[in-house]
């Protein structure tokens, strides 16, 4: 897909190839992400894109106008972009896609493969988001004691506690707390319900909980160890789903461009409703998981060894079966970087495997190469799936 990009920037793209790359950009989110990434940034160089690429992508977005909606607000942002700032942005993705070109698709070439030490795993990182606006960097704060409204805020590079006293204030404030890729933090809220919150993953909820439920708001994927409270249920909502429990264990992964909203229960019970379609609702027991699928609207329960879905949590990947697509997606997020896939039939091979998350990339390509079947080829932070 590579070798396409680069040909659609230096208008050699065929009939054939135009209806190639608009396959790609339907089939999954994170194409779009990427597409946007490189032929925005490459477009910032002038002031309008040329009419060889106009007349390819206006063909592109006249027959997907979710693809057109996405890509027309990105013109909107690369219009507004100072000259020189395009340029310099041009020069670096000149770069990129050039070395893509160069080290995966020209076969009369040498590899030059960089040594994946260099990609070191994720680690403690996030930004606090206070109710007036103001963002805190959890990495640079070490020592982390703040007084808002009665509630105090410690902590520091890896945790943050809400430490809660009584309050006659009737009006709801809300923090957020923001991980980056390669990101991850802990925090434990003014109820004392714990919540480990993944990479690229963002959890929004209030200084104080008012009322007669305790609701926060997830992007991304979290573990949640809910304090029990029978008279107030705590309440996680989604983009998609609300799930309603009173004290309990569980994992989500949530995140925008997955296919599936993944609940699993390791502990007590809790009922998961389903926002829209047939808004279906259903109860899950220990080592019971929900899917619900975001193209059908359809959910469903399962019996599930919930080990390799919360391994996360104590520094540990572990795949069972899973499509290669789907792991490097974890992958991507946890160690920041870019992976793409030279052989496309790679994408749904079946993998089992486990390693140490806090292991720098090397050792993860060590094991999935112990296939024989995959080879990974590094530049910078792109990663070739050849």
């Amino acid at each position: 897909m590579e070798k396409l990009l680069y040909k659609y920037l230096n208008d050699n793209l065929t009939q054939d190839e135009v209806k190639e790359l608009q396959k790609w950009l339907e089939n999954d989110k994170n194409n779009l992400r990427v597409f946007e990434n490189i032929v925005g940034d490459w477009n910032l160089s002038n002031k309008y894109i040329d009419d060889s690429k106009e007349k390819v992508l206006s063909k592109i977005l006249s027959e997907n106008k979710s693809i057109a909606k996405e890509i027309s607000m990105h013109r909107l942002l690369w219009s507004r972009a100072t000259k020189k700032i395009a340029i310099a942005a041009a020069a670096v993705i000149a770069l990129f896609v050039l070395n893509l070109y160069d080290f995966g698709f020209d076969s009369n070439k040498s590899l030059i493969v960089e040594p994946f030490q260099m990609i070191e795993s994720g680690k403690s990182k996030a930004t606090l988001t206070l109710d007036n606006g103001k963002k805190i960097d959890l990495v640079e704060e070490q020592n982390l004691n703040l007084k808002l409204d009665g509630t105090t805020i410690v902590g520091g590079r890896n945790s943050i506690t809400y430490l809660n006293k009584p309050s006659d204030s009737k009006k709801q404030k809300y923090n957020s707390l923001k991980t980056p890729r390669g990101g991850e933090f802990f925090i434990t809220l003014s109820d004392s319900t714990k919540v480990w919150l993944n990479a690229e993953s963002e959890l929004k909820y209030p200084l104080v909980f008012l009322g007669d439920k305790r609701t926060v708001e997830l992007k991304g994927e979290a573990f949640f160890e809910v304090a029990h409270n029978q008279n107030i249920p705590f309440q996680v909502v989604t983009n998609d789903q609300i799930i309603e429990v009173l004290g309990t264990t569980f994992n989500i992964s949530s995140y925008q461009d997955d296919a599936e909203v993944i609940t699993t229960l390791i502990e007590g019970k809790v009922k998961v409703n389903q926002k829209f379609g047939d808004k279906k609702s259903i109860f899950l027991s220990p080592s019971e998981q929900s899917i619900l699928n975001k193209e059908n609207l359809k959910i469903e329960s399962f019996k599930i060894d919930p080990a390799h879905f919360i391994a996360w949590k104590s520094g540990k990947f572990y795949f069972r079966q899973q499509k290669l697509k789907d792991i490097t997606k974890v992958l991507s997020r946890w160690y920041d970087v870019e992976i793409f896939f030279v052989n496309s039939y790679l994408e749904n091979k079946r993998f089992t495997g486990r390693f140490k998350r806090y292991e720098n990339f090397d050792h993860v390509r060590s094991v999935i190469e112990l296939t024989e079947e995959v080879t990974l080829v590094k530049k910078g932070r792109i990663i070739l799936v050849k």
